[in-house]
This record gives structure tokens, sequence and C-alpha cells, in this order.
């Protein structure tokens, strides 16, 4: 479809610069760091250059010298175990150096007067709450937008004649507000089948398609100025297809126990891809040209991230993304660990689904930079998952052997060793205080987050990749909407949940062979004639910095679901966490539920791993 191309210029001559003092606050604070990211995350990777390429050394000169049978086994074992992890958050550190001296945060914008370009807002709908979608669906029809300008409409895929009722009782307060089924229920993933009816029902209204199409997600509660906000970058960049603001969740238990916050993501890795300009669509609170999305064929079906390919698919024919730094929609995380968990599997084989399409004829005209920014989550997020499951089984067998981890020739190559280790536990500081800070989240200087999750996202992992070799295309999942809610009230029903139902046994088996594998560790090593041996002993087998910090990582991270499920946090009422207005019923978040600080999860064994790791390196560069 054309667009106005007069209003559109007209419309062009009203946008200001955005004027809210405390995004402007927290943007310089933000930044402030984000700035500073690139470099540090060059330090990292130049540290770990320096690290295992020394290490390499020692291993040969230790080879040459005579170490042979299960030690020298073992210590090319750790080495490569080691080397293997550093690579997913190599890839990272990668693409915030690609960022480096370039502009990382979308100039903030307003589009004033009430000459707009026009809009749909499709709302995706599948079983969820039908008080979540209410509260959406009233905050949508009171934008800070001309009404004549936008419509709403709730895409249905429960074919509910209640949804259907209540909708329509809503119309009073913005004729633009519109209910429409496909008419049968989904038995999987398929936002972007709901999406594509979207555009085909809409394309029938009177008036036609809008200029622009937006999307929010169920749950998601759009703020006033969510249009004024986003639809002027598509004005004054013709080249601009869609504009996306971060997401947000107000029910976030305090302390974040599952790490459900998406900050990081959305606070520094998004800024950073705006920069190299390799944005995605964020899935919900984007605003995308009609014509732009039509010119890809709509909504792409074959993945169930749709919103990744969606991306690729835009970048393919020469259209931007941008990247709208600015807080603007509010929404939920899963209630119980159960869906968190369905969520995180669904989500996993939709990031290894996108790389299959950067050898699909629309890539074809994508730039390396862009065709690397679309790559980069499959595999980085495939690597992760992969070389973290290895670790799991290798890990404790190394420990087991009682053999040292390390290998070396004389103390002399001990002492640089170790001193290369701790300016390598420096760069992952650095570049993780730099990222904790710019997120306004926690300190985690491991490398990992979530490790717990790995044994299930790899088990959909190899099941995609048999899918997908036998001919089965992606894997089907229930989509969030149909999601069991429900978990158990007695502590024996929470037991057969978390350990048959969710398979949370392996955490406790993988927690039990850390800690015979540590046992067996110390064992070894206690067979010394001085305190300065046993320490030495020590570490160079568990206490090994790198080392320690992946055993002591996995055995927090596999005890955080069994925690979680046996004793679940206490949950705030929905209701509880809503400045609600008593006569409109309209509702957004209230300050405190928005309050990240809340969220923020306690530092102190971040700290103490530190701690850690800088004494044992400094003790053995004094004493060994």
């Amino acid at each position: 479809m054309a667009i106005n191309e007069s209003l559109w210029q007209e419309a062009a001559k009203n946008i200001q610069p955005a004027d809210d003092p405390y995004e402007k606050k927290r943007e310089v604070d933000q930044l402030l760091y984000i700035k500073r990211i690139p470099y540090a995350a060059l330090a990292s990777m130049v540290s770990s250059w320096l690290y295992f390429g020394y290490m390499f050394k020692c291993l040969l000169d230790a080879q040459l010298g005579g170490l042979s049978g299960t030690e020298l086994l073992v210590a090319w074992a750790s080495y490569v175990m080691q080397l293997g992890h550093s690579i997913p958050p190599g890839t990272t550190h990668l693409l915030a150096v690609s960022a480096m001296g370039k502009e990382v945060r979308q100039p903030l914008k307003r589009l004033t007067g009430d000459v707009c370009p026009t809009v749909d807002i499709f709302i995706t709908y599948c079983g969820e709450e039908l008080d979540v979608l209410l509260d959406t669906v009233r905050a949508a029809i009171v934008l800070d937008y001309p009404k004549q300008s936008y419509r709403v409409i709730v895409l249905d895929d429960s074919v509910s004649v209640n949804v259907e009722t209540e909708v329509g009782k809503l119309r009073s307060q913005h004729k633009g507000l519109y209910y429409t089924t496909r008419g049968t229920k989904p038995k999987t993933h398929t936002k972007a089948g709901n999406l594509n009816h979207g555009l085909k029902y809409v394309s029938k209204l009177p008036g036609g398609a809008s200029d622009m199409v937006a999307v929010l997600d169920v749950d998601m509660i759009p703020f006033p100025h969510l249009l004024r906000a986003l639809v002027p970058h598509m004005l004054e960049d013709r080249k601009v297809a869609m504009a996306n603001p971060p997401q947000r969740q107000y029910n976030i238990p305090d302390g974040d126990p599952l790490a459900q916050t998406m900050d990081v993501l959305f606070d520094v890795m998004e800024p950073s891809k705006n920069a190299t300009n390799s944005a995605w669509c964020c899935g919900s609170g984007f605003v995308v040209r009609r014509d732009a999305l039509d010119g890809i064929g709509g909504v792409p079906e074959e993945s169930i991230n749709e919103d990744i390919l969606t991306s690729f698919f835009l970048n393919a024919a020469g259209w931007r993304i941008v990247y709208v730094h600015e807080d603007m929609q509010w929404g939920l995380v899963p209630s119980t660990i159960t869906t968190y968990l369905k969520q995180q599997k669904r989500i996993c084989a939709g990031i290894m689904s996108t790389g299959l399409f950067v050898s699909a004829p629309q890539a074809r005209n994508m730039t390396a930079e862009e065709k690397y920014g679309a790559l980069f989550p499959s595999v980085a997020f495939g690597m992760a998952v992969t070389i973290g499951m290895i670790n799991f089984v290798v890990l404790p067998l190394l420990l087991l052997t009682g053999a040292p981890l390390v290998a070396y020739s004389t103390d002399s190559q001990l002492r640089a060793l170790s001193c290369l280790a701790l300016i390598r536990i420096f760069g992952l500081f650095s570049y993780d205080f730099l990222t904790s800070r710019a997120a306004n989240y926690h300190l985690d200087v491991s490398g990992l987050s979530n490790a717990w999750t790995i044994p299930f996202q790899f088990v959909t992992i190899v099941r995609f990749g048999l899918s997908i070799v036998t001919g089965g295309g992606v894997p089907l999942f229930t989509p969030s909407g149909l999601m069991d809610l429900r978990s158990a009230k007695t502590l024996a029903g929470r037991i057969k949940v978390a350990l048959w139902d969710d398979g949370f046994i392996v955490h406790i088996i993988i927690m039990a062979s850390l800690s015979f594998g540590i046992v067996a560790s110390v064992n070894t090593a206690s067979e010394a004639d001085s305190t300065r041996t046993l320490w030495k002993n020590i570490f160079i087998r568990a206490g090994w910095p790198q080392i320690f910090l992946l055993w002591t990582t996995y055995m927090t991270d596999c005890w955080t679901p069994l925690s979680y499920g046996l004793n679940p946090p206490q949950l705030m009422n929905r209701e509880s966490l809503l400045d609600r207005d008593p006569s409109s019923q309209l509702a957004y978040p209230t300050r405190q539920a928005k309050d990240q600080i809340r969220v923020r999860p306690p530092q102190t064994a971040a700290i103490a791993k530190l701690a850690y790791c800088i004494g044992a390196c400094v003790m053995a560069i004094y004493l060994f």
C-alpha cells in the first residue's frame, strides 16, 4: 500500500526532541557505562588470548618435560573445557567491540500535533487471563495520539465469546476498537498466523489498512507516549521500517531468583546492536511500516520466533530497524517455574530456528554485518548450551581423578600463569561491572546466567536438530496462553512436580557428582608434607580460579530451581502492583513495581567468588 506522502511530510515537521528529565538523567548515567563497555570487552578478549596462549605453552612444555598418562589427559581436557567456556562470552564481547566509537543510543523524539500517520494496534490473545487482556486494551485505547489516527484490534486465538463481549463493552470509549478471531483454536505457537490474520482483517475495514502496524503482547500495558515516541523515527528516515522499545516487567519477585528480567538484553546488547545496524524486532510494543511488512509477505510463519525472523527479512529487503531505548510498556513474567521453563524451551527452539534463514533466498541482499547480527543469536546460544552441557559432564569427571587441572614445568611458569589468570579475572570483572551498572542489575563474573536451564535447553536443541534432519520442521510448542498455570500447594506435591514433572532431579545428580569430585580432588591434594604444598595442590586442582568459578556457579545455579520449586517465593497479587483508576478501571504499574533496585539479586556470592579468585592468584604469585 502507498503512504500518504504529503501527510507524512507535514507530520515530520512536528517532530521534537523528547523532553523528559528522568529519561535524560538515566540516559546520561547509562551512556557513561555503555560507551565504555566495548573497551572493557576488548580488554577481556585480549586478556583471554594471553591467558589461553600461555596456558597452551605451559601444557606443551610440561608434555615435553615428561608429563604423561592421566595427568596429561586431564590437563588437556581442562584446557579445552576452559577454552570452550570462554567462547560464548567471547561472541558477546565481539558484538560489544563492533559498537566501539559508534552512537549506541537512538535519539529520543516526540511527534506533536494532530497530523499523524494512521496506525493499527494488534493485541494478540490466546487464552490468558481476561483481566490481563482488558488492562492492556484499556491502556491502548487512551494513548496520547489522535483518536481518528489509530485503531486497536484484539486478535483472539482462544475463540472466546466472553472476550468478544468484554471488548465490545469498551468500544464506547474508542470507536476504533475491534475484535476478530480466526475461528479455530490453535494447537501450536501461531502468533505469526494470528498477526497475519489481523493484517487481512484491517484491510477490509472502512478506510483500509493503516500506514503502520503496532503489536502488543496481551500482558504488555502501553504507556500513553508509545506511538508519539516510536512513529517519528520512521517519519524522519524513510529507510527505517520498524522502531522497537524495550520490554519491562512489573511482577518480578524481589531479588529476581530466576533472573527473569531482561535488562542486560535491553539496556546493553540491544543498544550495541542498534549501533551496528543489527537491531531486532523485540516482539512487543514495536511499530512497523505496513508497506515494508507487506513487502516481505507479512509476518514470517516459518519460525517460532517470528519477531527475529521478521527483522532478518526486513534487513534483507533493504530496510533499517532501530531500537529506541526508552521505557513505554510493562508486562508480566511467568508466575511459576514450570511455565518459565516452558517459555525458555520455546525461546530456545525459536532462536535456533532463526539461524537457518541466513542462507535463505530472502537473505541474499543482507550485508556481512547484518548476517553476523542475524547468525549471532543462534551460534552464540547454541554453543553456550552445548558447551555448558559438556562441562556438566566433564567437570565432575576431571575433579574425580584428583589430578592437577593445570600443567606447568616450573614454579615460575605457575606464577606467570596465575598472574595472567588474575588479569583475565579483572578483564571479565570490568566488562561485567560496566554491564551490570548500565543495566542496573546484578554482578556475575562467572560468564554464566541461569546455568540450571542448560540441560533442558540442550534437549530442546537436540530435538530441534533431529526434527530438521528428519524433515519434521521446527518442533511444536504450546502457546503461552494455553500453559498450565497451576502449582502444587503441598510440600509433597511440590517435591513431585519439581523432581519428576519438571525434571529437576537432574540438578541433584549434577550437584552430587560435583560434590564427590570436589571431595576427591581436595582429598588427593591433602597428601602433602607441608602447608605450602597443601595449598599449592588445592590451588592447581579444584581451587584454580577458572575452575572454581565453574563449579561454584554450577552448584549454586543447580540449587536455584530446587529452592524455587520446593519453596516458591511469595508472589504479590497482580492488582496490588497496579495503580487503578476506580472510574475508568485504567491501570498502570506502580512506581514500586517498576523499581529495578527491588528486583536486583544479592551480589554477595559474586563478590565472594571474585574475592577468592583475586586472593588465590595473589597468593600463588607470592608463595609458589
